[in-house]
């Protein structure tokens, strides 16, 4: 059975949640500015959606 194709805002979401994961489990932090950090979410979930995978922007 295929896999139900994501939303945009539901891979955002999980984008979000993955890289606050991320960032929390090891020893990173995320860039001072938000509108960066949030930019290089939305391309991530953007890649999700169309390429099935959480491609670097």
């Amino acid at each position: 059975m295929p896999r139900r194709k994501l939303t945009q805002e539901e891979a955002l979401e999980g984008t979000i949640k993955f890289s606050e994961r991320y960032v929390e489990r090891r020893a990173y932090e995320f860039f001072p500015e938000p509108e960066v950090v949030a930019e290089v979410q939305r391309g991530l979930a953007e890649n999700q959606v169309e390429h099935g995978y959480r491609y670097c922007p």
